[in-house]
């Protein structure tokens, strides 16, 4: 691959991509969702995942097993993007096949987690596979979920990126120039994302959550010296914001899959906007910043020691406690 070219044509072809998708009113964002509010209301292409998908087709076109169910979690993601799949219950029932089905015919598993209750469950391959069914399931709707603001998912999979890559040389899926032509790609939409030319929509959130999540697994397994409490940290926020989330509607009788305005990123988002009174745009982005800047920090931090597991777990109740605290902090002033 020619990556001055690509360098050079990715802005570019996003600009003119966008463009045309605009001119067409095809593909656009805002359809009036109560969750859509916190983004401007000018109409932009949810185009982000195509080129996530394209980039990620080539680097993987060697493992055709992989390309296939890249395409097909794309297609659900835009078939979702376009208000064909409506209903959020069928997008994860969708979801739950595809990627089981992905997982059985992979045989993608983990033998050791550090957890000796759970460790003893998989032992047995059936469940093996619903387990690691469950974190590909969270880490996508996770992404889905944590996708409110601009920047605020690409801005985190800039640094999970770059902390993948620091910490774990030794075994890595992708070459060191394949991998950081991906990291510049990622600040390509990151900065278009950021002047609210594109959104990554559904399909660019699915594709980083499948994607990330398959990285993750095959790298923690073929690597000998990395905990799995550090592979938590690098997708803590995503994880604990959908498990967070579950729990909240269950207490008040909500869907546990459907839309709604009280996410912590969204919070930040109203309690900046009420105190400053700021516009729309500088609280959107604000808060993002904010947000990538505690996940910076924290997987810094993790990424100093990988193969401590002790340190590894404090760090993920740290963030867990700073998330509550945080959160129930903004929900009591927005409440009031």
């Amino acid at each position: 691959m020619n990556y001055s070219l690509t360098i050079f044509f990715a802005p570019i072809f996003l600009y003119f991509i966008n463009k045309y998708l605009k001119k067409k009113s095809f593909l656009l964002n805002y359809s009036g969702d109560n969750h859509q509010n916190f983004t401007l209301e000018k109409k932009i292409p949810l185009s982000g995942g195509i080129f996530i998908f394209f980039y990620f087709i080539i680097f993987f076109n060697q493992q055709i097993d992989l390309s296939i169910f890249i395409f097909i979690i794309f297609l659900l993601g835009l078939f979702s993007d376009l208000k064909i799949f409506n209903s959020a219950k069928f997008r994860f029932f969708l979801q739950f096949i595809i990627l089981f089905t992905f997982i059985y015919l992979t045989d993608l598993t983990l033998q050791d987690t550090k957890v000796i209750f759970i460790d003893q469950i998989l032992k047995y391959k059936i469940y093996n596979y619903l387990f690691v069914l469950f974190c590909l399931l969270i880490l996508i709707n996770g992404t889905n979920f944590i996708d409110g603001l601009n920047t605020n998912v690409l801005g985190y999979y800039i640094i999970v990126s770059f902390f993948i890559f620091y910490t774990n040389q030794e075994y890595f899926l992708l070459n060191f120039s394949n991998w950081f032509l991906w990291i510049f790609i990622l600040i390509i939409l990151y900065l278009f994302n950021l002047s609210n030319k594109l959104f990554i929509g559904d399909s660019g959130a699915y594709l980083l959550g499948f994607i990330y999540g398959f990285i993750l697994i095959e790298t923690y397994v073929n690597s000998l010296n990395i905990s799995p409490f550090y592979i938590i940290n690098l997708v803590w926020y995503p994880c604990f914001e959908i498990l967070f989330s579950i729990i909240r509607k269950f207490k008040f009788n909500q869907s546990p899959i459907l839309p709604d305005t009280k996410h912590l990123h969204q919070l930040l988002y109203l309690s900046l906007k009420k105190k400053y009174k700021l516009s729309n745009f500088k609280a959107n982005i604000f808060s993002a910043s904010i947000v990538n800047l505690y996940n910076f920090f924290i997987i810094l931090i993790a990424s100093l020691d990988v193969s401590n597991s002790q340190n590894q777990v404090i760090i993920i109740l740290i963030s867990i406690l700073v998330y509550c605290y945080t959160y129930f902090n903004l929900f009591k002033k927005i409440s009031i």
